[in-house]
């Protein structure tokens, strides 16, 4: 195994499905942080889970999410929807505090193919740190984006008929 530039271990082949969370209720005396999916949040999740199953028939070794009520209903969802059965696993560093540099190894230990469920602009930082550029492009919610071997590859939005190429500055 080598390491790349950050010092996190390389293997031959990376997938990471950047997902954002889905659409959460509007209910004003919950704090938006804590929120639960919408209805509409929920049936986002719901479909992006079936269409990736369909048409991609992934094969994860883990889910990670954000320790946020909305993250882990994400991710449970399309885990479902994708006919993951392995854990999902918490992270309290996916927050914005923490530097996409510190959270890069803590994920690339627990496997070649996984889907991390968190919110912006965490995931844009992680995504530019992947890569190794200053920029990602921010996520719409319930949109996946997909790096291979630290290289953009593809992003699938919510509502659209198929994946697109996923272009970073």
């Amino acid at each position: 195994m080598f390491e790349d530039r950050a010092g996190c271990p390389r293997v031959s082949r990376v997938i990471i499905y950047l997902l954002r969370s889905s659409l959460v209720a509007d209910v004003p005396s919950i704090p938006e942080a804590q929120r639960f999916l919408s209805l509409e949040g929920r049936q986002l999740v719901r479909a992006l889970g079936n269409k990736i199953r369909l048409t991609e028939e992934p094969s994860f070794d883990r889910f990670i999410t954000s320790p946020l009520p909305a993250a882990v209903q994400t991710a449970e969802l399309f885990a479902d929807r994708t006919d993951y059965v392995g854990v999902i696993e918490t992270l309290p560093l996916l927050s914005p505090e923490t530097p996409a540099s510190v959270v890069t190894p803590h994920l690339l230990a627990r496997g070649t193919s996984m889907v991390v469920v968190a919110d912006e602009p965490v995931l844009a930082s992680l995504g530019a740190f992947l890569v190794g550029r200053p920029t990602f492009p921010p996520a719409v919610h319930a949109q996946v984006s997909v790096i291979e071997d630290r290289r953009p590859a593809w992003l699938l939005r919510p509502g659209e008929l198929g994946r697109q190429l996923l272009l970073v500055a």
